[in-house]
């Protein structure tokens, strides 16, 4: 795999194996003045006849082929770190660290709970500061509270506000049981005599 945009790379594919350059040697001093001599007589062809018959003078000389792998190469870099390494960084942070929401048996023992589990086990918040008005309640007594976060299995924390305590407390008020994803069913055994104000409403989900 390489990127078609940076043709000079072949990362991500592979590490990009440039030539080493050096200074130039007394051996290559002559390739050089022809070369140079070629380059000013504007004689292109008998300048790349030198590097030719010389290939070691590329080792020596800064030309635009040098600096274009150069500068595809960090921009592969960039490109593949910009795509692809946060998503690795946190893919073997999880497993280093063996977050799994769905341990079972001795996998219990060697892995934690992401923060949203976490959140899920103390009591998440899904509602507050809800009111319940005399007329919402049903003719079979029942005030129905939907909230598409609310699944079947979870359980359901309540906190009354401060003034309707008393009065929920008199109406005898209570969750039933298999409300349904989605739905928190109150039932009172009588009719609140005022405004209920629900504080908060948790799930707890295992």
């Amino acid at each position: 795999m390489a990127y078609e945009e940076y043709p000079h790379s072949q990362f991500p594919g592979a590490i990009d194996n440039f030539d080493n350059m050096q200074d130039i040697s007394a051996s290559l001093v002559d390739a050089m003045v022809s070369y140079q001599t070629a380059i000013s007589n504007k004689d292109f062809t008998a300048a790349a006849e030198v590097i030719s018959n010389n290939p070691d003078l590329l080792k020596v000389l800064i030309n635009a082929d040098r600096i274009n792998s150069i500068q595809d190469a960090i921009k592969a870099v960039e490109k593949y770190y910009l795509e692809n390494v946060e998503d690795m960084i946190t893919t073997i942070s999880q497993n280093t660290i063996g977050i799994n929401d769905t341990a079972t048996g001795n996998d219990k023992k060697t892995n934690a709970y992401s923060a949203e589990k976490t959140e899920f086990l103390s009591g998440i918040v899904i509602a507050s500061n809800i009111k319940i008005p005399v007329s919402a309640w049903g003719s079979n007594l029942t005030y129905v509270y939907s909230n598409s976060s609310i699944l079947a299995n979870d359980r359901v924390e309540v906190d009354f506000a401060s003034a309707s305590i008393i009065i929920a407390s008199k109406a005898l008020i209570y969750i039933q049981d298999d409300s349904g994803a989605g739905n928190i069913t109150f039932k009172v055994n009588k009719l609140p005599k005022a405004e209920l104000t629900i504080k908060e409403i948790r799930l707890v989900r295992n």
